[in-house]
C-alpha cells in the first residue's frame, strides 16, 4: 500500500505541520506502509528541511509564495503513484492540486485540516477565505474519502459547516522512545513559552500574570520567532511593565531547543485556540508539567493530573501559576512523569500510524469501520 502526503513545505519554519508529517510518515513506514511526502523545496538562505530522508520527494519552489502555484507540482504528481493521497492542510495550491488529481485517477484522498477551519482562522483574508471555500474547497471536503482533525471540537467545527464526509479524530504524533530527559529540577524557577509568536497565541498573558504576582525571582523564557510586529509589542510590554526576568531567545532547533524546554518549571499556553497544539506534547514527554488554557484541546492535563487546563484570562492564568509556583518539588517531577505515560500511551508515533493504518485499509478494503471514524 502505498501512501502520498503533500504538504506546501518540509521546513523547520513551517512549525507543528511539519513536524507532525514527518513522524506520521516515519510511523506508517515502520508499520510497513510505502509512505513519501511531497513538498516544495525550501528557500536555503531563509529555512531549512526538517529532515533529509529519501521519502521527502522535493518539487521546485514557487516563485508566487501566498497560493503556492506551480506547474511542477503537478508534473511531480503524475509521475507519482499512490493508492491513498493524503493531504496536509488546505488553502494553498498542493492540496487543491492533490484533490483534483485524485479524483482523476479514481483514488480516494484524506485531508489533515491542521486547524485552517476553525472561525477564528477566518479573522484574517476572510473575503479570500470564504471565496475559495464556495469556489472549490468545500467539495474537496465533501468528496474526500475521509478527513483527519486531531480533536472532536475540530470535528464539531466541520459538521456545522455542512461537511458530511466521514471524519478520523487521531491525534498527532510524538517521538516518545528512548526518551531518558525530563523529571529535571531547573536550577531555578522558571516558566515559558515555546512556538510560533503570533498575536493569537497572545504570550503578553504571560507577562501580566507575572506582573500581577511580582514574581521577580521567577525568570520567563520565550522560546521562538514569528510575526515581526508582534514580537515588537512583546518587547515593548515588557519594558513597559518594567520586568528584568524576561527572556526572548529567538527561533531554537534542535538541541539548543530541547535544552531551553528542559530547563522550564512549567510551559505556560495563553494561546485562545490550538486545534491540537504540538508544543504541549513536546513538553510531556520531557516532563515538563504544562499550563493550558480552555482554548487548546487539553482536558487530559487536569484528568492526567499533569498540568493545568484553565479559563485565558489573565487573573486565572495569574492564580494558576501562583498554585504552579508553590507546588512542591516532589510532586512537580511526579507531574512530570504522568505527562510522560499520557504521551507515551496515547500520542506516541507507534500508536497514531496504527490507527492511521488501519484508517487507509478501511478506505482501500472497507470492512469494519475503525472505532476514531465518525460518519454523519
Amino acid at each position: 500500500m502505498k501512501i502520498l502526503h503533500s504538504i506546501p513545505s518540509m521546513g523547520v519554519l513551517s512549525g507543528g505541520p511539519a513536524l507532525s508529517t514527518l513522524l506520521s510518515v516515519k510511523g506508517e513506514i515502520a508499520a510497513g506502509l510505502s509512505s513519501v511526502i511531497l513538498t516544495y523545496d525550501i528557500d536555503k538562505e531563509k529555512d531549512q528541511l526538517i529532515d533529509s530522508s529519501a521519502f521527502i520527494h522535493l518539487v521546485p519552489r514557487p516563485k508566487e509564495q501566498r497560493f503556492g502555484y506551480s506547474s511542477h507540482f503537478r508534473k511531480a504528481l503524475e509521475k507519482e503513484q499512490a493508492d491513498v493521497y493524503h493531504i496536509q492542510g488546505i488553502w494553498q495550491y498542493p492540496s487543491v492540486c492533490t484533490a483534483s488529481w485524485a479524483r482523476k485517477e479514481h483514488k480516494p484522498y484524506v485531508i489533515t485540516l491542521r486547524g485552517m477551519l476553525y472561525p477564528q482562522c477566518f479573522e484574517k483574508s476572510a473575503m479570500i477565505k470564504k471565496l475559495s471555500l464556495w469556489l472549490y474547497l468545500k467539495s474537496d471536503l465533501q468528496k474526500a474519502a475521509c478527513l483527519h482533525a486531531t480533536c472532536m471540537e475540530e470535528m464539531e467545527h466541520l459538521r456545522n459547516m455542512g461537511i458530511k464526509s466521514p471524519v478520523a479524530v487521531i491525534p498527532n504524533p510524538i517521538q516518545s522512545c528512548n526518551q531518558q530527559t525530563g523529571g529535571l529540577s531547573p536550577d531555578k524557577q522558571r516558566i515559558g513559552y515555546l512556538g510560533r509568536i503570533h498575536p493569537r497565541k497572545h504570550v503578553e498573558r504571560i507577562f501580566y500574570a507575572v506582573n500581577a504576582l511580582q514574581c521577580k525571582d521567577v525568570e520567563v523564557l520565550v522560546i521562538g520567532d514569528g510575526d515581526a510586529g508582534y514580537m515588537q509589542y512583546l518587547q515593548q510590554e515588557v519594558k513597559r511593565l518594567q520586568l528584568n526576568n524576561v527572556v526572548f531567545t529567538g527561533f531554537l532547533s534542535g538541541k539548543e531547543k530541547e535544552k531551553a524546554l528542559e530547563s522550564l518549571s512549567y510551559l505556560v499556553v495563553p494561546s485562545d485556540f490550538e486545534n491540537f497544539g504540538n508544543i504541549i506534547t513536546e513538553a510531556l514527554v520531557k516532563g515538563v508539567p504544562v499550563i493550558a488554557s480552555k482554548g487548546t484541546p487539553w482536558e487530559e492535563l487536569n484528568t492526567h493530573s499533569c498540568g493545568w487546563w484553565v479559563d485565558n484570562d489573565v487573573d486565572t492564568l495569574a492564580t494558576t501559576i501562583r498554585e504552579a509556583l508553590n507546588t512542591s518539588e516532589e510532586e512537580r517531577l511526579a507531574m512530570g512523569e504522568r505527562g510522560k505515560q499520557l504521551i507515551k500511551d496515547n500520542y506516541s508515533v507507534e500508536m497514531v500510524a496504527g490507527k492511521m493504518k488501519r484508517l487507509y485499509e478501511w478506505i482501500l478494503y472497507g470492512g469494519e469501520k475503525p472505532e476514531f471514524v465518525y460518519l454523519k
